[in-house]
């Protein structure tokens, strides 16, 4: 981050972010669940990935890579919470823009890493199974994976006990949250995502980085 003369040091924005995450703490509400579901059904032909007992269909060739060989998949969500997202915006409003900016990284990493708990807990019962390989982390957004899924994602996972909701362009709220598929297998499977951030030539329009 960086300053002009006479503005805000470097160790003053170091105290400030020091300070700022001390004070994040009474702001953050982490809640999550999950769920492993037996059964994975992938259509190449058609692109249609078909999870569990038909609760979940869904077209994504991304999808059909990542799962490919994989024995089961877990479904998660996790969000932190609104009230440090309302105390993000409450400082935008009153021209705080450092201390804002500051807080909704550590809002981002915040949640990023309490997806990284579950992700953990999900590969302890995994290898539990048998299954000691899981692949990335894939959320709706990512790749040819359309953003649509997230309220179904949600009904299964009960997120509405966790007070996760979409937005009519299902965008998750609170915005801190967040939604991912996972492949659960005997074999590793490496697939990851790939994007060349060729942004105006690109023709999927759901992309979490438009």
């Amino acid at each position: 981050m960086g300053y002009k003369e006479n503005s805000t040091s470097n160790e003053q924005i170091e105290e400030m972010i020091d300070s700022l995450i001390d004070y994040s703490y009474s702001l953050i509400d982490c809640k999550g669940s999950y769920l492993i579901l037996d059964k994975i059904q992938l259509n190449r032909e058609d692109n249609l990935v078909t999870l569990g007992k038909n609760i979940l269909e869904f077209q994504s060739k991304d999808i059909i890579d990542l799962l490919e060989k994989q024995d089961k998949v877990a479904l998660l969500t996790v969000t932190i919470g609104d009230s440090l997202e309302a105390k993000v915006k409450e400082l935008f409003n009153q021209g705080e823009f450092t201390k804002a900016t500051i807080l909704d990284a550590i809002a981002s990493v915040t949640a990023e890493e309490v997806a990284n708990e579950l992700n953990a807990i999900i590969a302890k019962e995994s290898i539990a199974k048998g299954l000691p390989h899981l692949t990335m982390r894939f959320s709706p957004g990512y790749g040819d994976l359309k953003l649509d899924i997230q309220p179904k994602i949600l009904e299964l996972l009960d997120g509405d006990k966790l007070g996760i909701a979409t937005t009519t362009s299902n965008i998750l709220l609170p915005e801190k949250s967040i939604t991912a598929i996972i492949g659960l297998g005997k074999v590793e499977n490496s697939y990851r995502v790939r994007c060349d951030f060729h942004c105006a030539s690109c023709e999927f329009d759901n992309c979490v980085y438009n």
